[in-house]
């Protein structure tokens, strides 16, 4: 008996010390191929800096718009493409003949549930030659909300001969098999690259651009859209991009007295034919072209990705440059502010408006009034990004960092969301009395009125509030 229970006890011992065993060669084995990779990345990104990359279209105006791709009748679209340098965004990199230099990063309109197996990219250079990449990554992007169509991101590794210079396709186009036009005759969208091709590896610019939501439903704001500048401006914002699906002449005078004045970049976003199937007129898209644009083409730091009624507000810090100046140690692909309302229907407070003030109704300064309630993270909150950190960016919030990089949300006593409704959620919810925004109000009114002036001196400087 005794004997016999000895066996057990030895066979069990044994059997244990061998499944260990196992486990730790499989574990070494892990480690080291995890090393092994880590090297042959970090090999990949010297030679990859060390190479000559000519501007392959120096006359490229970085201006996209919505094209269809193959059948019109399917109405699949193609928007943009950007070159993106980061290889460790890349899952299969080379180091041998060719060496991967980054990837394409692609953005579409397609049906939410494409039948395609595969996508490629069809790269076409300057002298008209083109060859096909089978896409790594192609998938429509989050925030769908069941439509039909949705926005879709495609990546396709780029690779090329070790070589200096580099030649840089031109142009992409996409091509599957269930829309046969699409490779018989291929639609294809100029690739952007760096304004300046020797910042591709520099330490992006510490500035704050503001990617704003689609301006759409012949939107007529323009007290608004002067204010929601004039307020970024003075947290520290430099830059701003708009698209627009429709808006106002007086709106569309606004937007084109920014750009001429270079703080705005003005892009038609012509989705017409998808708002009744589309979330939101593709704000998905357009927010992660927005990222991409300025991450790649402008060299820019950080994205506050916003919509014309909200305001990032630090609470303990003098802006939002200060804020990330002092609490951005670098890996934060976001930092995430929770979400509160100030609503429309409320009654102005213009308290603080100056007698010599000619646009008072101001609805950051004339809304003191805010739901006690702070909405968790994610739920309708935004983000202000580093640019360098996203590879796919949601409406509320990051959906995919690069590798090293994680999101931040923002404690409640440093930073909130300041969201101005024109319809409450909950009509019945708490308010309270808060005047933060209210600090900025001297320099704001001086602002608007002043822009105001310039845009509309036949109206005295009256900027129209819808």
């Amino acid at each position: 008996m005794l004997a016999a229970q000895e066996n057990r006890f030895q066979y069990v011992y044994f059997t244990l010390s061998g499944l260990v065993a196992c486990i730790m060669l499989i574990l070494f084995y892990i480690s080291m191929r995890t090393t092994i990779n880590e090297r042959l990345r970090d090999d990949l990104k010297q030679m990859q800096r060390q190479l000559l990359y000519p501007k392959p279209n120096p006359h490229w105006n970085y201006n996209n718009s919505w094209r269809r791709i193959g059948n019109a009748s399917l109405r699949h679209e193609i928007y943009s493409a950007y070159f993106d340098a980061r290889t460790d965004i890349v899952g299969r990199v080379r180091l041998d003949e060719e060496i991967t230099i980054g990837s394409l990063r692609v953005f579409a309109i397609l049906p939410e549930r494409l039948r395609d197996s595969q996508i490629s990219c069809i790269v076409r250079f300057a002298d008209f030659s083109s060859y096909e990449i089978v896409a790594e990554e192609a998938g429509a992007m989050h925030d769908v909300h069941n439509n039909s169509f949705a926005a879709w991101s495609i990546m396709c590794p780029l690779h090329v001969a070790k070589s200096s210079p580099v030649q840089l396709p031109q142009a992409v186009a996409l091509s599957y098999a269930s829309n046969r036009l699409s490779h018989l005759s291929p639609s294809y969208v100029q690739i952007s690259y760096p304004r300046n091709m020797s910042e591709l590896f520099a330490k992006s610019r510490a500035t704050i651009s503001v990617c704003v939501g689609p301006i759409q439903e012949n939107y007529s704001n323009v007290l608004r859209l002067v204010e929601f500048v004039e307020m970024y401006r003075l947290q520290g914002a430099t830059h701003f991009y708009f698209y627009y699906v429709e808006a106002s002449e007086e709106v569309r005078r606004v937007l084109e007295h920014y750009r001429l004045r270079g703080l705005a970049d003005v892009f038609e976003w012509n989705v017409q034919s998808h708002l009744q199937d589309l979330h939101y007129a593709g704000i998905v898209a357009q927010f992660n072209d927005c990222v991409y644009r300025a991450n790649v083409v402008d060299n820019y730091r950080y994205a506050a990705v916003v919509d014309l009624d909200e305001v990032l507000m630090p609470l303990k810090h003098n802006s939002l440059a200060d804020y990330l100046r002092q609490c951005d140690e670098g890996r934060s692909s976001g930092f995430v502010f929770r979400n509160v309302f100030f609503y429309r229907k409320d009654s102005n407070d213009t308290f603080n408006a100056p007698a010599h003030v000619m646009n008072r109704l101001l609805y950051t300064q004339s809304k003191v009034r805010r739901t006690l309630e702070v909405l968790p993270a994610y739920i309708r909150s935004k983000v202000v990004v580093n640019t360098r950190g996203i590879v796919e960016m949601g409406n509320h919030q990051v959906y995919r960092s690069a590798p090293g990089y994680v999101d931040h949300i923002v404690h409640q006593t440093v930073g909130l969301l300041f969201h101005y409704r024109d319809k409450c959620i909950n009509c019945k919810m708490v308010l309270i009395v808060d005047y933060t925004a209210r600090r900025f109000g001297s320099l704001l009114f001086d602002r608007v009125d002043a822009t105001c002036l310039e845009v509309f001196m036949e109206r005295n400087g009256i900027c129209q509030l819808a």
